[in-house]
Protein backbone atom coordinates (compact mmCIF):
# COMPACT_ATOMS: atom_id res chain seq x y z
CA UNK A 1 0.00 0.00 0.00
CA UNK A 2 2.82 2.17 0.96
CA UNK A 3 4.77 1.58 -2.44
CA UNK A 4 1.54 2.42 -4.51
CA UNK A 5 1.67 6.25 -2.81
CA UNK A 6 4.82 6.47 -2.56
CA UNK A 7 4.16 5.73 -7.05
CA UNK A 8 1.53 7.79 -7.33
CA UNK A 9 3.16 10.31 -5.58
CA UNK A 10 6.73 9.85 -7.80
CA UNK A 11 4.15 9.98 -11.10
CA UNK A 12 3.19 13.63 -9.77
CA UNK A 13 6.11 14.72 -9.34
CA UNK A 14 7.50 13.52 -12.68
CA UNK A 15 4.44 15.34 -13.87
CA UNK A 16 4.60 18.47 -12.46
CA UNK A 17 8.70 18.66 -12.99
CA UNK A 18 7.48 18.10 -17.19
CA UNK A 19 4.94 20.87 -17.17
CA UNK A 20 7.38 23.12 -15.31
CA UNK A 21 9.86 22.11 -17.73
CA UNK A 22 7.82 23.14 -20.50
CA UNK A 23 6.85 26.40 -18.84
CA UNK A 24 10.59 26.71 -18.29
CA UNK A 25 11.06 26.14 -22.03
CA UNK A 26 8.44 28.62 -23.06
CA UNK A 27 9.47 31.82 -21.28
CA UNK A 28 13.04 30.92 -22.65
CA UNK A 29 11.67 31.53 -26.43
CA UNK A 30 9.59 33.77 -25.89
CA UNK A 31 13.10 35.77 -24.87
CA UNK A 32 14.46 34.50 -27.89
CA UNK A 33 11.50 35.55 -29.87
CA UNK A 34 13.45 38.23 -32.01
CA UNK A 35 16.22 36.16 -33.26
CA UNK A 36 13.37 33.17 -34.49
CA UNK A 37 11.65 36.28 -35.84
CA UNK A 38 15.00 37.75 -37.76
CA UNK A 39 15.05 33.82 -38.98
CA UNK A 40 11.88 33.78 -40.50
CA UNK A 41 12.46 36.81 -42.08
CA UNK A 42 15.44 35.43 -43.39
CA UNK A 43 13.69 32.53 -44.43
CA UNK A 44 11.37 34.75 -46.14
CA UNK A 45 14.00 37.03 -48.24
CA UNK A 46 15.40 33.85 -48.93
CA UNK A 47 12.23 32.10 -50.39
CA UNK A 48 10.81 35.33 -52.75
CA UNK A 49 14.30 35.55 -54.26
CA UNK A 50 14.19 31.75 -55.13
CA UNK A 51 10.61 32.20 -56.12
CA UNK A 52 11.69 35.79 -58.40
CA UNK A 53 14.81 34.00 -60.08
CA UNK A 54 12.39 30.39 -60.98
CA UNK A 55 11.75 31.01 -64.81
CA UNK A 56 7.81 30.42 -66.18
CA UNK A 57 7.16 27.60 -67.76
CA UNK A 58 4.43 26.63 -70.06
CA UNK A 59 3.30 22.83 -70.63
CA UNK A 60 2.28 21.46 -73.73
CA UNK A 61 -0.51 17.94 -73.29
CA UNK A 62 -1.86 15.85 -75.88
CA UNK A 63 -3.95 12.64 -75.63
CA UNK A 64 -4.22 10.69 -78.13
CA UNK A 65 -5.36 6.97 -78.54
CA UNK A 66 -4.00 3.75 -80.28
CA UNK A 67 -6.58 1.49 -81.91
CA UNK A 68 -4.85 -2.01 -82.49
CA UNK A 69 -4.75 -3.79 -86.23
CA UNK A 70 -7.90 -6.49 -86.42
CA UNK A 71 -6.76 -9.87 -86.16
CA UNK A 72 -6.06 -11.67 -89.46
CA UNK A 73 -7.54 -15.03 -88.46
CA UNK A 74 -10.60 -15.29 -90.49
CA UNK A 75 -8.11 -15.00 -93.80
CA UNK A 76 -6.30 -17.87 -92.69
CA UNK A 77 -7.80 -19.93 -95.85
CA UNK A 78 -6.91 -16.66 -98.04
CA UNK A 79 -3.77 -16.58 -96.63
CA UNK A 80 -2.89 -20.43 -97.33
CA UNK A 81 -3.85 -19.84 -100.79
CA UNK A 82 -0.71 -17.01 -101.22
CA UNK A 83 1.73 -19.51 -99.27
CA UNK A 84 1.48 -21.46 -102.54
CA UNK A 85 3.52 -19.16 -104.63
CA UNK A 86 5.67 -18.70 -101.20
CA UNK A 87 4.30 -15.57 -100.38
CA UNK A 88 3.16 -14.69 -96.25
CA UNK A 89 0.61 -12.64 -95.93
CA UNK A 90 -0.04 -13.14 -92.14
CA UNK A 91 0.36 -11.00 -89.02
CA UNK A 92 2.31 -7.39 -89.68
CA UNK A 93 5.68 -7.32 -88.19
CA UNK A 94 6.83 -5.44 -84.84
CA UNK A 95 3.52 -5.71 -82.73
CA UNK A 96 5.86 -7.51 -80.27
CA UNK A 97 8.51 -5.05 -79.98
CA UNK A 98 5.77 -1.76 -79.25
CA UNK A 99 2.76 -3.78 -78.34
CA UNK A 100 0.69 -2.79 -74.96
CA UNK A 101 2.38 -0.64 -72.86
CA UNK A 102 5.77 -0.75 -74.80
CA UNK A 103 3.83 2.16 -76.68
CA UNK A 104 4.98 4.61 -72.96
CA UNK A 105 8.47 3.62 -73.09
CA UNK A 106 8.98 3.78 -76.89
CA UNK A 107 7.90 7.36 -76.53
CA UNK A 108 10.88 7.67 -73.93
CA UNK A 109 13.50 6.69 -76.44
CA UNK A 110 16.38 8.77 -76.80
CA UNK A 111 16.47 8.25 -80.59
CA UNK A 112 13.04 9.38 -81.23
CA UNK A 113 13.57 12.66 -79.11
CA UNK A 114 16.60 13.13 -80.85
CA UNK A 115 15.03 13.10 -84.04
CA UNK A 116 12.64 15.60 -83.11
CA UNK A 117 15.77 17.80 -81.48
CA UNK A 118 17.97 17.56 -85.15
CA UNK A 119 14.13 18.35 -86.83
CA UNK A 120 14.44 21.58 -89.54
CA UNK A 121 11.86 24.44 -88.05
CA UNK A 122 11.90 28.27 -90.07
CA UNK A 123 12.94 30.68 -88.21
CA UNK A 124 13.92 33.71 -89.94
CA UNK A 125 13.63 32.83 -93.70
CA UNK A 126 16.47 30.32 -92.17
CA UNK A 127 16.18 27.06 -91.38
CA UNK A 128 17.66 26.06 -88.64
CA UNK A 129 16.83 22.90 -85.98
CA UNK A 130 14.69 22.24 -82.95
CA UNK A 131 17.75 21.88 -80.93
CA UNK A 132 19.19 25.51 -81.41
CA UNK A 133 16.17 26.99 -80.69
CA UNK A 134 15.82 24.67 -77.34
CA UNK A 135 19.45 26.02 -76.40
CA UNK A 136 18.76 29.49 -77.10
CA UNK A 137 15.76 29.38 -75.29
CA UNK A 138 16.99 27.98 -72.13
CA UNK A 139 20.16 29.98 -71.93
CA UNK A 140 22.43 27.22 -72.70
CA UNK A 141 24.31 28.75 -75.64
CA UNK A 142 25.09 31.81 -73.56
CA UNK A 143 26.66 29.72 -70.93
CA UNK A 144 28.47 26.99 -73.57
CA UNK A 145 30.10 30.22 -74.90
CA UNK A 146 31.46 31.28 -71.88
CA UNK A 147 33.24 28.07 -71.58
CA UNK A 148 36.29 27.78 -73.04
CA UNK A 149 35.86 23.67 -73.69
CA UNK A 150 32.79 24.16 -75.32
CA UNK A 151 32.66 27.75 -77.15
CA UNK A 152 29.90 28.44 -79.89
CA UNK A 153 27.84 25.26 -81.03
CA UNK A 154 24.92 24.97 -83.62
CA UNK A 155 23.46 21.57 -84.21
CA UNK A 156 22.95 21.49 -88.03
CA UNK A 157 18.92 20.10 -89.14
CA UNK A 158 18.84 16.72 -89.40
CA UNK A 159 17.81 17.08 -93.22
CA UNK A 160 21.37 18.88 -94.19
CA UNK A 161 24.39 16.75 -95.07
CA UNK A 162 26.17 17.89 -91.82
CA UNK A 163 26.72 15.22 -89.23
CA UNK A 164 27.44 15.72 -85.59
CA UNK A 165 31.08 16.36 -84.44
CA UNK A 166 31.65 14.38 -80.74
CA UNK A 167 30.93 17.57 -79.00
CA UNK A 168 27.54 17.95 -80.25
CA UNK A 169 26.70 14.31 -80.06
CA UNK A 170 27.31 14.73 -75.91
CA UNK A 171 25.32 18.21 -75.84
CA UNK A 172 22.28 16.98 -77.55
CA UNK A 173 22.93 13.47 -75.24
CA UNK A 174 22.81 15.71 -72.17
CA UNK A 175 20.23 17.89 -73.43
CA UNK A 176 17.59 14.69 -73.81
CA UNK A 177 18.77 12.37 -70.58
CA UNK A 178 19.31 15.10 -68.11
CA UNK A 179 16.75 17.95 -68.99
CA UNK A 180 14.08 16.87 -71.49
CA UNK A 181 14.00 13.10 -70.62
CA UNK A 182 14.12 13.36 -66.95
CA UNK A 183 12.47 16.99 -65.82
CA UNK A 184 10.69 18.26 -69.23
CA UNK A 185 8.50 15.23 -70.56
CA UNK A 186 6.35 12.98 -69.19
CA UNK A 187 3.98 10.53 -70.77
CA UNK A 188 1.44 7.98 -68.55
CA UNK A 189 -1.86 6.06 -69.52
CA UNK A 190 -4.93 8.51 -68.01
CA UNK A 191 -6.39 5.30 -66.77
CA UNK A 192 -5.28 1.87 -66.55
CA UNK A 193 -8.59 0.30 -67.94
CA UNK A 194 -8.99 2.97 -70.39
CA UNK A 195 -6.33 3.10 -73.63
CA UNK A 196 -5.97 6.76 -73.41
CA UNK A 197 -2.54 7.73 -73.15
CA UNK A 198 -0.94 11.53 -72.32
CA UNK A 199 1.52 13.14 -73.02
CA UNK A 200 3.02 16.59 -71.92
CA UNK A 201 6.05 18.50 -72.25
CA UNK A 202 7.07 21.59 -70.15
CA UNK A 203 9.74 24.31 -71.37
CA UNK A 204 10.37 27.76 -70.49
CA UNK A 205 9.53 29.22 -74.49
CA UNK A 206 5.96 28.49 -75.25
CA UNK A 207 6.09 27.68 -78.89
CA UNK A 208 9.04 25.76 -78.39
CA UNK A 209 6.83 23.35 -75.88
CA UNK A 210 3.92 22.98 -78.34
CA UNK A 211 5.98 22.75 -81.72
CA UNK A 212 8.20 20.26 -79.49
CA UNK A 213 4.72 18.14 -78.55
CA UNK A 214 3.14 18.12 -81.70
CA UNK A 215 6.34 17.37 -83.52
CA UNK A 216 6.93 14.63 -81.17
CA UNK A 217 3.30 13.12 -81.16
CA UNK A 218 3.74 13.29 -85.44
CA UNK A 219 7.55 11.76 -85.62
CA UNK A 220 6.76 8.68 -83.12
CA UNK A 221 3.21 8.41 -85.09
CA UNK A 222 5.10 7.78 -88.15
CA UNK A 223 7.78 5.03 -86.86
CA UNK A 224 5.02 3.28 -85.11
CA UNK A 225 3.09 2.42 -88.15
CA UNK A 226 6.10 1.86 -89.86
CA UNK A 227 7.26 -0.69 -87.49
CA UNK A 228 3.87 -2.16 -86.98
CA UNK A 229 3.54 -2.66 -90.81
CA UNK A 230 7.04 -3.38 -91.91
CA UNK A 231 6.46 -6.41 -93.25
CA UNK A 232 3.57 -6.56 -94.42
CA UNK A 233 4.71 -3.76 -96.49
CA UNK A 234 7.52 -5.78 -98.07
CA UNK A 235 5.15 -8.68 -98.70
CA UNK A 236 2.35 -5.77 -100.74
CA UNK A 237 6.33 -4.46 -102.36
CA UNK A 238 7.26 -8.46 -103.37
CA UNK A 239 3.90 -8.72 -104.96
CA UNK A 240 3.39 -6.02 -107.03
CA UNK A 241 6.88 -6.43 -108.63
CA UNK A 242 5.82 -9.91 -109.45
CA UNK A 243 2.30 -8.64 -110.91
CA UNK A 244 4.32 -6.01 -112.78
CA UNK A 245 6.60 -8.52 -114.42
CA UNK A 246 4.08 -10.91 -115.37
CA UNK A 247 1.82 -8.29 -116.93
CA UNK A 248 5.06 -7.07 -118.99
CA UNK A 249 5.38 -10.88 -120.29
CA UNK A 250 1.74 -10.83 -121.21
CA UNK A 251 1.93 -7.70 -122.92
CA UNK A 252 5.47 -8.89 -124.92
CA UNK A 253 3.52 -12.10 -125.68
CA UNK A 254 0.17 -10.82 -127.05
CA UNK A 255 2.50 -8.59 -129.51
CA UNK A 256 4.27 -11.80 -130.35
CA UNK A 257 1.08 -13.54 -131.17
CA UNK A 258 -0.57 -11.03 -133.37
CA UNK A 259 3.40 -10.55 -135.30
CA UNK A 260 2.59 -14.36 -135.96
CA UNK A 261 -1.01 -14.42 -136.52
CA UNK A 262 -0.32 -11.49 -139.30
CA UNK A 263 2.87 -13.54 -140.69
CA UNK A 264 0.18 -16.75 -141.18
CA UNK A 265 -2.38 -14.90 -142.89
CA UNK A 266 -0.05 -13.54 -145.46
CA UNK A 267 0.02 -15.17 -148.53
CA UNK A 268 3.22 -17.09 -148.82
CA UNK A 269 4.19 -19.72 -151.59
CA UNK A 270 6.16 -21.74 -148.92
CA UNK A 271 4.08 -24.03 -146.91
CA UNK A 272 6.76 -24.85 -144.69
CA UNK A 273 7.04 -21.25 -143.50
CA UNK A 274 3.26 -21.48 -143.26
CA UNK A 275 3.67 -24.50 -140.79
CA UNK A 276 6.42 -23.27 -138.48
CA UNK A 277 4.83 -19.66 -138.25
CA UNK A 278 1.62 -21.75 -137.24
CA UNK A 279 3.30 -24.02 -134.41
CA UNK A 280 5.05 -21.31 -133.41
CA UNK A 281 1.88 -18.98 -132.59
CA UNK A 282 0.43 -21.82 -130.77
CA UNK A 283 3.25 -21.81 -128.92
CA UNK A 284 3.18 -18.52 -128.04
CA UNK A 285 -0.68 -18.56 -127.30
CA UNK A 286 -0.28 -21.34 -125.14
CA UNK A 287 2.41 -19.20 -123.19
CA UNK A 288 0.22 -16.23 -122.73
CA UNK A 289 -3.27 -18.26 -121.61
CA UNK A 290 -0.80 -19.52 -118.48
CA UNK A 291 0.85 -16.59 -117.60
CA UNK A 292 -2.75 -14.99 -117.86
CA UNK A 293 -4.02 -17.53 -115.63
CA UNK A 294 -0.92 -17.08 -112.99
CA UNK A 295 -1.58 -13.17 -113.12
CA UNK A 296 -5.14 -13.69 -111.80
CA UNK A 297 -3.83 -16.03 -108.82
CA UNK A 298 -0.68 -13.08 -108.10
CA UNK A 299 -3.27 -10.50 -108.66
CA UNK A 300 -5.72 -12.28 -105.93
CA UNK A 301 -2.46 -12.32 -103.79
CA UNK A 302 -1.98 -8.85 -104.23
CA UNK A 303 -5.02 -7.69 -103.46
CA UNK A 304 -4.96 -9.76 -100.46
CA UNK A 305 -1.66 -8.55 -98.84
CA UNK A 306 -3.07 -5.21 -99.58
CA UNK A 307 -6.47 -5.69 -97.60
CA UNK A 308 -4.61 -6.96 -94.69
CA UNK A 309 -2.14 -4.21 -94.48
CA UNK A 310 -4.92 -1.94 -94.17
CA UNK A 311 -6.37 -3.98 -91.33
CA UNK A 312 -2.75 -4.17 -89.77
CA UNK A 313 -1.95 -0.87 -89.80
CA UNK A 314 -2.73 0.68 -86.46
CA UNK A 315 -4.88 4.02 -85.84
CA UNK A 316 -3.71 6.51 -83.48
CA UNK A 317 -6.44 9.20 -83.08
CA UNK A 318 -5.59 12.32 -81.20
CA UNK A 319 -8.47 13.09 -78.66
CA UNK A 320 -7.56 16.18 -76.72
CA UNK A 321 -4.92 19.10 -77.99
CA UNK A 322 -3.55 21.80 -76.67
CA UNK A 323 -3.92 25.53 -78.37
CA UNK A 324 -2.51 28.69 -77.44
CA UNK A 325 -2.21 30.04 -74.79
CA UNK A 326 -0.65 26.97 -73.18
CA UNK A 327 -0.98 26.70 -68.98
CA UNK A 328 1.88 29.06 -67.81
CA UNK A 329 3.32 27.71 -64.31
CA UNK A 330 5.46 30.38 -61.81
CA UNK A 331 6.26 29.88 -58.49
CA UNK A 332 4.04 31.93 -56.22
CA UNK A 333 6.43 34.82 -54.47
CA UNK A 334 3.88 34.92 -51.39
CA UNK A 335 3.47 30.92 -50.72
CA UNK A 336 7.27 30.78 -51.19
CA UNK A 337 7.55 33.53 -48.44
CA UNK A 338 5.55 32.00 -46.07
CA UNK A 339 6.71 28.37 -46.58
CA UNK A 340 10.60 29.25 -45.99
CA UNK A 341 9.56 31.53 -43.35
CA UNK A 342 8.34 29.09 -41.28
CA UNK A 343 10.75 26.42 -41.56
CA UNK A 344 13.50 28.43 -41.56
CA UNK A 345 11.87 29.36 -37.97
CA UNK A 346 11.07 26.64 -37.01
CA UNK A 347 14.56 25.18 -37.87
CA UNK A 348 16.10 27.86 -35.68
CA UNK A 349 13.76 27.05 -32.55
CA UNK A 350 15.61 23.25 -32.88
CA UNK A 351 18.93 24.74 -33.23
CA UNK A 352 19.01 27.07 -29.88
CA UNK A 353 16.83 24.43 -28.32
CA UNK A 354 19.89 21.71 -29.14
CA UNK A 355 22.15 24.77 -28.49
CA UNK A 356 20.82 24.91 -25.08
CA UNK A 357 20.65 21.25 -23.87
CA UNK A 358 24.63 20.64 -24.97
CA UNK A 359 25.11 23.77 -22.66
CA UNK A 360 23.33 22.79 -20.03
CA UNK A 361 24.80 18.74 -20.42
CA UNK A 362 28.56 20.22 -20.60
CA UNK A 363 27.70 22.55 -17.23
Amino acid sequence: MTDNIQQSRSDEISLKDLILKIKEWMAYLKTQWWKVAIAGIIGGAIGFVYAWIQPITYTAKTTFVVEDAKSSGGLSGLASLAGQFGVDVGGGGGGGLIAGDNILLYFKSESLAREVLLSPISENDKNISLADVYINSHGLKKAWSKNDKIGQVSFPPVSSKQTLTRLQDSLIQAIIRDRILKKQFSIAKIDKKAGFIQLSVTMQNESLAKLYCDRLVQVAVERYIDLKTERQKKTVEKLQARVDSIANLISKKTSTTASLQTAASTMDVNPLFKTGTIVATEQTTRDKTMLTAVYGEVVKNLELAKFTLSQETPVIQIVDQDNFPLKKKKESKIVSVVICGILFGFFFIFYIIFIRVIRGIMS
